[in-house]
Formats: C-alpha cells, structure tokens, sequence
C-alpha cells in the first residue's frame, strides 16, 4: 500500500505525498469527476474486506476508517503486516491463498478500482497510475521499516516507533507531530502489529506512560514528549513523507 495526491483537474502529477499536503485535495471536485463510476464500498468494523480465496486485485482509495493487513500463520498466530489509514491507497494484490487478509478495523469506506496493480497503465490515466506506484513504493518501505522493528528493536523502542508512526500518518503533516490522534486499535491488534503479547504490550505501554513519552488510552495516541520519544525510538520519518 501507499499513497500520493494527484492533480487530476490538470491531469499532472503532484510532488507531494498523499495526505502530507497542507490542503490535501482528496475530496476535491477534480478528483470526484475523474473517479465516477467506480465502485463505492462501505465495510463495517470488523469485517473482511479481502481474504477469501477467490478475492480480486484491487486499488481501494480510503476515503475513512482503518484497515489492517494481515497474514495469519498455520497455528492460528497473526501478524499485522501494515494499515490503510483515510486518504491512502491501498493495494491488494490476490495471491491465492498465500494471500494477505485485510480487515476494517473501524467503518471503512472506500473508492475501488479494478487491479492489478500492473494493469493500471492500460485503464487509468496517468496521475492516477503514479499515484498507485508511489502507494506500491511507499508500502515497501513501511513494511521493510516494520520487519527491521519486529527483528531487531527492543519492545519499547519499536512500539514507540508504531506509534510515531501511526501518529504521523493520520496527522498528514510533513513538518509537525501531533500530540495526540484518534487511533481505533485494540491493544490486542497493537500486539499483533508489534510481534509481542498483549500483556508484553501493556506493560511496555504503562512504562511509555510513566516515563512521561507517550500514553494509548481508549483509541487515542498521545504523544507527550515529542523528542524524547523520536530519541527513544530512533524514528527517522522519510521514509513516510518522501
């Protein structure tokens, strides 16, 4: 998955990641008119949105809510490989059953463009193609970013790295971290994004607390000490906002 905001009035592309725009144009009439006649799908919390074995490729462009990628191991152990956070594209590519599974885990409404992703360059026009590849390189990076964390951080230093991240995402600034954002994960999904229990999670999150750097309480992210947390984690945020 990965994301990019396009001109699509004047059918260029812009240079500005999707969602770190300072007036991001998501919603704006040029998108509404290039992109009628897709699909509109909505997909209560909790539900799958990709997973069986026949699903198709698609592009969803996330219009609100949260979705997970997941991929679920034979003894019934899951993985939260990335999330689709509004105003990001995401991409699912079926790969038979070796697939992903994507699950909304708040309401999720979305656009949906028929895939493959490979495909894109002979349905859509331009911007909306470079777009879909900066989302397909931008999804690399996010989870290359995340395997460094579930194999080589300590559990305070990678939590504290997700929840800059995800803080950042949903904030969609290139300049600016918020101080707090709503975040509707459950500290079961924390954990399963994290690679820990949730009892490891909670305990890390009480000493994220008590050190006074950050607090996840009743779906809110708090970010009490911006740079003593960027420290503590060793967050480097380009490889989100470029």
């Amino acid at each position: 998955m990965t994301w990019g905001w396009v001109n699509l009035g004047k059918m260029r592309s812009s240079k500005q990641p999707l969602g770190f725009g300072r007036e991001p144009s998501f919603a704006d009439v040029s998108w509404e008119r290039a992109l009628q006649g897709f699909a509109r799908r909505v997909y209560p919390a909790n539900t799958m949105i990709a997973g069986d074995p026949h699903t198709r490729s698609v592009i969803l462009i996330i219009t609100s809510g949260w979705a997970a990628f997941a991929k679920t191991l034979p003894n019934g152990s899951r993985l939260i490989v990335d999330f689709a956070l509004p105003h990001e594209i995401a991409l699912i590519e079926f790969a038979g059953e070796s697939s992903e599974t994507v699950t909304a885990l708040s309401d999720v409404a979305a656009i949906e463009l028929p895939g493959p992703v490979h495909s894109c360059f002979s349905r859509y026009p331009q911007p909306i193609c470079e777009a879909i590849l900066r989302a397909e390189a931008s999804r690399y990076s996010r989870v290359a970013e995340h395997l460094a964390g579930v194999s080589r951080r300590g559990a305070v230093e990678r939590t504290a790295h997700l929840l800059l991240e995800l803080a950042c995402r949903a904030h969609r600034s290139a300049t600016s971290y918020p101080d707090r954002v709503h975040c509707p994960l459950t500290q079961a999904e924390l954990a399963d994004a994290l690679g820990l229990s949730a009892v490891h999670v909670s305990r890390v999150l009480k000493s994220l607390r008590e050190a006074g750097l950050a607090s996840f309480r009743n779906g809110v992210v708090r970010l009490h000490d911006h740079a003593r947390l960027i420290e503590t984690a060793g967050f480097d945020r380009s490889y989100i906002s470029n």
